[in-house]
């Protein structure tokens, strides 16, 4: 045992305040599952050349990815309580690069959804467990800290993984480009198992009282206006090299957006944090959102022109992004210890959802489609996020 072992509150942090190598692990826990999350945005151009297939088609890959971490992720936090949050973090890793190796070897459609599902399966624990083990060893000074030095592993994964992804697939193909992702994965596994700390299993919360959470006064509105949001964003982002790159998606440009989209992430997840203590997570929400709708609306006219495109791009990234941290915060003012586990599910089924809208919509109207009615559903978020309760506790 570590001495994190002994005495929680010593874990990732030591002396003043520094991280120690276990609190990095987890960083790159959250990097490895927020890129193979995100991967099919990478991949799309590659996947639908190698397989003959749409690019809505490769987009519900997405919506798989999606449905499959929203929905299993609460039955499976039942179903793998008795065990602790290091165990269970190790293994979610090696489940999603068994995912991702399933896919890297599929050569049809269907054995490359199967890879997907096998991903999701794995990817849908993964960030809770981490974010849940870094809290609960780290002293309560460091603790938000520690937090979110975690949760960057996933904007990393926005910021660099996917767009490597993305080069690699361009210059080697799809299957390279998942055997990245295996590698990272299986690194991230080998880090949180020999550096990580550990922690007594949690007590079993049984299923029922999970969904009760849900009655928690305020909480749908968060909720339901995080859902809005994250549809919004899943009906764009895994087909921007189609809805942004246009006709020249196929030979590369894609990946400078993912780029752009990632800066923003990254800048709006760090702005929100220093903002959140001056305003209220309603306020920062409304505007957040309100923002995004007005850069889709702006996005329409301008994808034939790269430099505006891009920073707009950084700019809508940005604004989803930092909703995160602020329906985090506002959760956590409802005092219900079960709701921001909730709000995981509630991302990930709003982008399975928006990824099969998306799909949708770029066959029957193509992206001017696509992005009006992603800015009118974040527009509703917005009203959702305006008429729910400042402080719902």
């Amino acid at each position: 045992m570590t001495a994190s072992d002994h005495h929680p509150d010593r874990g990732p942090h030591q002396g003043r305040g520094r991280p120690r190598p276990g609190l990095w692990a987890l960083v790159v826990a959250t990097a490895a599952t927020g890129t193979s999350g995100h991967a099919v945005a990478g991949l799309l151009p590659t996947l639908a050349t190698s397989l003959h297939t749409t690019a809505a088609a490769i987009g519900q890959l997405a919506t798989v990815f999606g449905l499959v971490c929203g929905l299993a992720a609460p039955v499976l936090a039942v179903a793998t309580t008795r065990l602790d949050r290091r165990t269970l973090l190790t293994g979610c890793l090696l489940v999603t690069a068994t995912g991702n190796t399933t896919a890297a070897l599929a050569t049809t459609y269907p054995a490359l959804l199967a890879g997907r599902v096998i991903t999701a399966l794995g990817a849908a624990l993964a960030t809770a467990s981490a974010v849940t083990l870094a809290a609960a060893t780290t002293a309560p000074p460091h603790r938000a800290k520690a937090v979110a030095l975690v949760l960057t592993g996933v904007t990393l994964a926005l910021l660099a993984g996917v767009p490597v992804v993305a080069a690699i697939s361009y210059h080697a193909g799809h299957a390279p480009a998942l055997w990245s992702v295996v590698a990272l994965c299986l690194l991230a596994a080998t880090l949180v198992a020999t550096l990580a700390p550990t922690t007594p299993p949690p007590p079993p919360i049984p299923l029922r009282h999970r969904l009760a959470a849900l009655a928690t006064p305020g909480a749908r509105g968060i909720l339901i206006g995080a859902l809005l949001t994250w549809t919004a964003t899943g009906a764009v982002y895994p087909y921007l090299a189609v809805v942004i790159g246009g006709p020249h998606a196929p030979h590369g440009p894609d990946a400078a957006y993912l780029t752009a989209y990632g800066i923003g992430a990254a800048t709006g997840t760090l702005t929100a944090g220093w903002a959140l203590p001056h305003t209220t997570p309603r306020t920062w929400s409304a505007t957040a959102t309100a923002l995004a709708a007005l850069v889709l609306i702006l996005l329409a006219p301008t994808t034939d022109h790269p430099a505006p495109t891009l920073a707009l791009t950084a700019l809508w990234g940005g604004a989803c992004w930092s909703t995160t941290p602020a329906t985090n915060t506002w959760l956590d003012h409802t005092r219900h210890p079960l709701l921001l586990a909730t709000a995981g599910s509630a991302i990930y089924l709003g982008l399975g959802l928006g990824s099969l809208l998306g799909g949708t919509l770029l066959t029957l109207g193509g992206p001017p489609t696509v992005l009006a009615v992603a800015a009118a559903l974040t527009a509703l978020a917005t009203a959702v996020f305006s008429a729910t309760g400042t402080n719902p506790s």
